[in-house]
């Protein structure tokens, strides 16, 4: 079980989590930094049925904690699912996970995400006995994601999903001098990505991604205008997770321009 999350600030607080399982003990996952302003919390289940993993940051639930998740005993030949977008995700992004029907014989896959809002589903299939679904909630609230075999669904459907409102909310950076913004970007190889910033009159140009004195992946820039800028990242011409990254730009200074987070759109 992984579920990747992001946190602006983790000097400055302490932030845990734990599994409750279904026999009422409690184990404690693992965090991995992936050094691009996020955490993943991986967790290796022992038992079967229903767990809830608590996250908290300085001793209060996080948004969308606690998440509950359904472990099934998998039977060969027994189609399941697995992935974040069956417990979790944020509204205005792609909520993703993997369906496995390898060995599962003739019959039909049906797919609906029932909710607070209307959301896109797509599926592809990958060709080795898995498809790849993701689905758009626009909206927050709890969504039952639906996935029936030969008309019948599979273990854990329908899964509840917790959609949670996007938290990370774009700062500001001075007009007219030089700053330093970090990216949420997985991608660690800089060679394949293309970056640009469009101006809130419509001038786009390109800009130059580098590595930031922190480690992160970033650009820098000195804006002529204010209002919000939009940075669009690209990898083999389509747009990495949470890009294009919003920045306001304001005429105040507002602290030290070098220390400005940004969210995905």
């Amino acid at each position: 079980f992984v579920v990747p999350i992001f946190i602006e600030v983790l000097s400055s607080g302490n932030l845990t989590a734990e599994v409750k399982q279904p026999s009422g003990r409690v184990a404690q996952p693992k965090f991995i930094d992936n050094r691009d302003g996020s955490l993943t919390i991986k967790y290796t289940p022992t038992e079967a049925g229903l767990h809830e993993l608590g996250i908290k940051y300085n001793t209060e639930h996080i948004p969308g904690s606690p998440i509950q998740f359904h472990v099934d005993e998998i039977r060969p030949g027994q189609v399941s699912a697995y992935g974040p977008g069956l417990s979790h995700g944020v509204g205005g992004q792609q909520s993703n996970f993997t369906i496995v029907t390898k060995d599962a014989g003739a019959g039909g896959l049906a797919l609906a995400v029932e909710g607070p809002s209307k959301a896109e589903i797509t599926c592809r299939d990958n060709k080795d006995g898995t498809c790849s679904v993701s689905y758009l909630p626009t909206q927050p609230g709890e969504y039952n994601i639906i996935v029936k075999f030969a008309d019948r669904h599979i273990p854990g459907s329908p899964f509840k999903a917790k959609i949670v409102g996007d938290q990370r909310k774009p700062q500001q950076v001075p007009v007219g001098a030089a700053n330093e913004v970090s990216l949420k970007i997985a991608e660690q190889d800089l060679s394949l990505l293309q970056a640009s910033i469009k101006s809130p009159t419509g001038h786009e140009e390109p800009c130059l991604l580098k590595r930031l004195s922190n480690g992160h992946i970033g650009i820098s820039f000195t804006p002529r205008e204010v209002g919000e800028h939009l940075v669009s990242v690209k990898k083999n011409g389509r747009h990495v997770a949470n890009s294009p990254f919003k920045i306001l730009v304001g005429q105040q200074e507002i602290g030290d321009a070098r220390k400005v987070k940004v969210s995905g759109a």
